[in-house]
């Protein structure tokens, strides 16, 4: 994805919302989708796991999702 594409992605996204993407390990991948999702923070944070998880609940804050081009999807 191009930063022309992620600014007109962003555009239709609400200004105030948190950007997150995926996290595990290292290295970088290309961003391939962006999306809309609800997150509350992970009570049980490891070193290996994310600050937020997804929710359905009320109190849940909406966030924009940054989906990874990942080596699991090139499988």
């Amino acid at each position: 994805m191009t930063v022309a594409q992620l600014i007109e992605y962003l555009q239709t996204m609400p200004p105030d919302a948190l950007v997150v993407t995926e996290g595990y390990e290292e290295g970088f991948d290309t961003i391939k989708k962006v999306s809309l999702t609800k997150v509350i923070d992970n009570p049980q944070k490891e070193w290996y796991t994310g600050e937020y998880m997804d929710s359905e609940e009320t109190t849940a804050k909406q966030v924009v999702l940054l989906f990874a081009d990942t080596k699991a999807d090139k499988k």
